[in-house]
């Protein structure tokens, strides 16, 4: 019994696609004290693909999302997870004024309004640094380290009521016929074949007493 249960197993991990591969170019700076502060600097360097900038600029909108986590090591049992930071970005681009159109985290928060793809991944991929927690929070001699997870999606049927909220009052198409809400489901056609984007990456170990040692 023990063959075939094995063999199937081995099976599906080798059909199984691989975890997050970093084909974005996700780097993670060392970990430094700041104020205090444990922080972490990351960048996204290859974000867009022929594909995905297609559907971006056909009206298609998506979701950016960033995953900070703070790790501690631990022998003989798994890491654990003491702290964590999500940041999310809705993008959309606007056929009629040739801009982009990020809202970040609540749909009241306020429009960034860039004129560019390259000025959009400038705002949403260059370096971030970012302050996680007070140093004294941690385990000085405790081991550590933070990981990031960045993803680029479509947005799900889901999301489409929120963004016509969002867009309803700054978007006007001008097909008055057809209200946004159309507009935005016939777009949902475009994604066929588009699947998440997403890599992770994470620093070396740290601890608290000196945050940039580290080799593991």
């Amino acid at each position: 019994m023990r063959g075939p249960v094995l063999g199937a197993a081995l099976a599906l991990l080798l059909l199984a696609p691989p975890a997050a591969a970093n084909d974005l170019g996700l780097s993670v700076g060392p970990v430094e004290q700041e104020n205090g502060a444990v922080v972490v600097s990351y960048r996204v360097d290859h974000p867009w693909t022929p594909r995905l900038t297609e559907t971006l600029l056909g009206g298609m909108p998506a979701t950016v999302t960033f995953e900070v986590g703070v790790w501690k090591r631990r022998t003989f049992w798994f890491d654990k997870l003491v702290l964590a930071i999500q940041s999310e970005h809705r993008v959309f681009y606007d056929p009629w004024q040739h801009t982009f159109r990020v809202r970040s985290g609540s749909f009241r928060g306020k429009t960034r309004v860039l004129p560019t793809l390259d000025s959009l991944g400038a705002y949403l991929f260059s370096e971030r640094r970012v302050a996680l927690a007070a140093v004294e929070t941690l385990e000085p001699t405790a081991s550590y380290y933070v990981s990031v997870r960045a993803t680029i999606r479509p947005l799900s049927a889901e999301d489409l009521d929120e963004v016509e909220d969002w867009l309803s009052g700054e978007v006007k198409p001008d097909t008055p016929e057809h209200g946004m809400r159309s507009y935005l489901l016939g777009l949902t056609l475009n994604i066929s074949g588009l699947g998440d984007r997403t890599a992770l990456a994470r620093s070396k170990v740290f601890r608290p007493e000196t945050p940039a040692a580290s080799p593991e």
